[in-house]
């Protein structure tokens, strides 16, 4: 269960946003609180978090609440994919697909690049778009293969690619 959403008026009494640093300083003082302290620790979801009448919520929901006087209406998608960078040139809004695919690569992969494996002696790539997984080809040098697979990213996902280059 979500938190509950805590009116904007109460966030700018408890904390101060620094933008251009992500971090936010807590105004209010009490049990925890040291006034012009960073406000929040990291999370077992790598996020950070504060406690505000026992309840836990995200440093980057906050910032962006103060930052634009209001609340996100969806995810917030950090743009570099480090969870604690709450400066709000690292932030946007998403849909769950869009955060979707700015996702870390995973702990597992082999070939420094998501879509793209080793099978039966050549490269294969392919893109999940809407929920549907594309075939992209097969070729016999990972970096063709991990070309084919950036290509396809820029195509498909556009600015929400992780893979910039």
């Amino acid at each position: 269960m979500a938190p509950k959403i805590l009116p904007i008026e109460q966030l700018q009494r408890l904390f101060r946003y620094d933008p251009d640093t992500g971090h936010l300083h807590w105004v209010a003082i009490g049990k925890g609180r040291i006034k012009k302290k960073p406000a929040g620790t990291i999370v077992k979801a790598g996020y950070i978090g504060v406690m505000i009448d026992g309840k836990r919520h995200y440093v980057h929901r906050i910032a962006w609440a103060l930052h634009h006087g209001k609340h996100p209406d969806d995810q917030l998608d950090h743009i570099n994919g480090i969870k604690t960078d709450n400066r709000i040139c690292n932030l946007r809004e998403a849909t769950n697909a869009q955060n979707g695919k700015n996702i870390r690569l995973k702990s597992n992969n082999k070939t420094g690049c998501p879509g793209v494996h080793f099978k039966a002696n050549a490269w294969a790539v392919s893109i999940k778009v809407n929920h549907r997984q594309i075939y992209l080809g097969r070729y016999k040098e990972k970096q063709q293969a991990i070309d084919a697979r950036l290509n396809a990213e820029k195509l498909y996902y556009g600015e929400w690619t992780r893979n910039k280059t």
